[in-house]
Formats: C-alpha cells, structure tokens, sequence
C-alpha cells in the first residue's frame, strides 16, 4: 500500500486532507493508465468493433479490455490496500469503458465517470473506517 498513514488517518477520523492525498493519488494512478501506460494496443483492440486484422481472433478485445481495467483495480488496490475497492473498481472500469466503446458514452462522460469512482472510493474508505481493509 502506497499511503497507510493516509488511508488510516482517512479510515479513524474521515480527515479531509488525507482523503485528498488519497483522491490525488487514485486519479493520478488513473491518469497513467488511461493515457501513456495504456499503450496503443489495448486502446484499439479493448473496443469490440476494431477489427484489427484478419489474424485477430475474435474474442481478443475482452482480453485487452479485462486487461486494461486490472491494470486500473491493481493500482486501486494498491493505493487504498482494500483488495474489495480493487476489485470494484475492476468490474466498474470495464462497464464504464465498454460503454464509450459502445458509443454510449463519450470520453468527456468516461473520464468522469472514473473520477466520480475513485471519490466514491474514498468516500467509502472514510465512512467504513477499518471495515473496508484488505
């Protein structure tokens, strides 16, 4: 875990300023992977109608999306040690992505949609004190 002095501060007294540093780590976190660490690949095959090449199998992008969103719960995981949070975060991200895929979203509304996660998160993390740990 990145910040415990953060999260257990967070976790006893719901402090604002450590509930900030762990917003700003988690969006930083999301920054990096929905922009350089995403990398060109899964940009592309994540979407189910990039059809890529007749060599791409037909199932690849729910690898590529599942793999980009565990990327995101690895970090969320990692940042607030709540394997749960890390996990909801998994599912979310892959809802919320396959949707902009899907055209149901754009990227204004995709991006928002991931930062009004991560202060959920933190949310949570503040109003459930220790229930929320590993």
């Amino acid at each position: 875990m990145f910040f415990p002095e953060q999260i257990e501060i967070l976790q006893s007294s719901g402090n604002l300023g450590a509930g900030l540093q762990v917003l700003f780590a988690l969006i930083i976190a999301h920054v990096l992977f929905d922009y350089p660490l995403q990398g060109d690949f899964l940009a592309k095959y994540k979407n189910r109608h990039y059809k890529g090449d007749e060599t791409t199998p037909p199932l690849l992008w729910v690898h590529c999306l599942t793999a980009h969103s565990l990327m995101h719960a690895g970090a969320v995981w990692a940042i607030t040690g709540s394997f749960i949070i890390g996990l909801i975060e998994l599912v979310l991200h892959w809802i919320i992505d396959f949707l902009k895929c899907e055209g149901i979203t754009n990227i204004h509304s995709d991006q928002v949609l991931h930062i009004l996660c991560r202060i959920g998160y933190v949310v949570a993390m503040a109003l459930c004190c220790n229930s929320v740990g590993p």
